[in-house]
């Protein structure tokens, strides 16, 4: 690395010099403008010639990550062909408004490692390691740190004022809201589109229902809801049949429904402060007691009475309820039915949800032996499944341990049998036996799942009471119909034959999206015997 002697010139010739700027909305003093005269000005008085540029413009100083010229400026000052010997900055708290101190002295410290000097031009001491010169931009470091800490403090007080005035904080207002500017007489100025804000420091903003029949169909999705042995899943499912797109043009999704039916704005409830991310610091959700609700700010779409019943309907939807109150509600189901099977707690609305018995027991059989009830199965079909069920188990472990040892975080669920890698990638995996045409000719479907959302159907192939594997299909999202069975081979004849592999590695490739050398599993590599 070159040293600081090196790089330095001649006393006659001028010393070559960057200049960093950065300016974000804190102060008009702190304008690009400002800053490069003070530093012309400081550059000329001292025989410095700028050769290099760097500006961050509108960018906070909290963070280093996300200002890109000063990045280049830290990897430009290690490079040897490095063109100046001195980085020129307004003050301290242009450097950087750190919250830990330290990390804005590391970085002045890297560019002083690679012989390069960092001058503060509006600071009225010279920055020549002395004890005094570091005590006080120790202390400066510090009142820059403290005033964004402060800005951050009254920033937020002020929405609170705003929001406990019946105004809007912020973000979307939701399907079948419109956001409505006010100005400083709360007198209607007009109706913002997406991505259209105020411009104006003293106007405002309130929500309204939109024109048009977004808000009725609000109403009507609360009325299934409260009404109707419907879940947000299957309202998604009716307004897609309909042929009705949501706020986005897009296809509803249940997760689009649930948002709805927990939005208080519909009831004309403002809500601030749900979630927070002061200073830099990752997202995090506020505890429900700390949220800032507005009774009565908006116009209501929904009634209250009806809202109050979606939420506590939803409330029993996420309550988990005990071991002992499931075996109560199956053999509560047999009393009235006479029998136990999928379609029996489907057709129950206070039955137990097969979800709520898979996790508990992990599967049906299970529950079954826990309440000693013998469904009436044919003994071949119940032996099929419980292969099919083992072979599912060791084809997953083999999976979760190739991705694992690739470095992948996986997640297991046993009562959905899914995977989830990395947090994103949804995967479900079942091994099928094939049914039987007229008890001799096999084909085998494969049905989607409905109840929940997955990126890919991994689908493995066996005989009939076989432990080996003949092949995989891998299904991405639309490729199949969800809910519908379909035949996927036949007669020898593979329907899908673009999805069809002889191993997983394919999967690996869509998880890794690199090149991935051959495992020795035979999960990946042949077939699981």
């Amino acid at each position: 690395m070159p040293s600081g002697q090196s790089r330095r010139a001649s006393p006659s010739v001028p010393v070559r010099a960057a200049q960093y700027i950065r300016m974000s909305t804190d102060h008009q003093e702190y304008s690009p403008v400002f800053q490069r005269q003070a530093i012309a000005d400081y550059a000329l008085a001292h025989h410095i010639r700028i050769v290099s540029v760097y500006e961050d413009a509108g960018i906070s100083g909290l963070t280093l990550r996300e200002r890109p010229a000063l990045i280049q400026l830290l990897l430009d000052v290690d490079n040897p062909k490095c063109k100046f010997t001195t980085v020129l900055v307004y003050d301290v708290s242009r450097w950087g408004r750190f919250q830990d101190v330290d990390e804005a002295a590391f970085y002045e410290f890297a560019c002083r490692r690679a012989g390069v000097d960092v001058v503060y031009v509006a600071e009225p001491f010279e920055n020549d390691g002395s004890p005094a010169t570091s005590i006080l931009k120790a202390l400066k470091r510090a009142m820059a740190a403290e005033f964004s800490r402060e800005m951050s403090r009254k920033v937020f007080l002020g929405h609170c004022l705003n929001v406990e005035r019946g105004f809007h904080a912020g973000g979307p207002p939701g399907y079948g809201l419109r956001r409505v500017l006010l100005d400083a007489d709360r007198n209607v100025r007009h109706s913002l589109d997406s991505y259209e804000y105020k411009t104006i420091q003293t106007d405002r903003v309130i929500i309204a229902p939109a024109p048009g029949g977004e808000a009725a169909l609000v109403r009507k999705i609360y009325d299934w809801y409260a009404t109707q042995p419907v879940t947000a899943a299957a309202i998604a499912r009716r307004l897609n049949d309909f042929g009705i797109s949501n706020g986005l043009g897009r296809q509803w999704q249940a997760q689009n429904i649930l948002n709805i039916l927990r939005n208080e704005a519909y009831i004309g409830t403002n809500v601030y402060s749900r979630t927070t991310s002061k200073l830099a610091n990752p997202w995090e959700r506020v505890p429900e007691q700390d949220w800032i609700r507005v009774p009565g700010a908006f116009e209501p779409v929904v009634d209250k009475c009806v809202f109050n019943a979606v939420q506590q309907k939803m409330e029993r939807a996420r309550r988990r309820p005990t071991r002992d109150e499931i075996t109560d509600g199956l053999r509560k189901v047999i009393k009235r039915a006479g029998k136990l099977s999928q379609a029996t707690l489907r057709h129950y609305r206070s039955a137990p949800s097969i979800e709520q018995v898979m996790r508990e027991f992990g599967s049906l059989n299970e529950a079954y032996k826990a309440i000693g009830y013998a469904p009436n199965l044919d003994p071949a079909r119940s032996e099929n499944r419980s292969v099919e069920r083992h072979m599912e188990k060791r084809v997953a472990d083999v999976t979760i341990d190739v991705l694992q040892s690739l470095g992948h975080e996986v997640q297991y669920e046993k009562h959905t049998d899914t995977m989830c890698v990395d947090g994103s990638l949804r995967l479900k995996l079942v091994v099928r036996s094939p049914w039987l045409i007229g008890g001799s000719v096999p084909y085998w479907v494969a049905r989607w799942p409905d109840c929940f959302p997955i990126d890919f159907l991994i689908y493995g192939r066996i005989e009939r009471a076989s432990s080996d594997l003949l092949d995989f299909h891998i299904f991405p999202r639309g490729s199949l119909v969800p809910g519908a069975y379909t035949v996927i081979h036949r007669h020898g004849q593979a329907h899908f034959k673009a999805y069809q592999h002889s191993n997983l590695m394919p999967l690996l490739d869509i998880a890794e999206g690199v090149p991935l050398e051959t495992f020795g599993n035979t999960a990946f590599c042949g077939r699981v015997s």
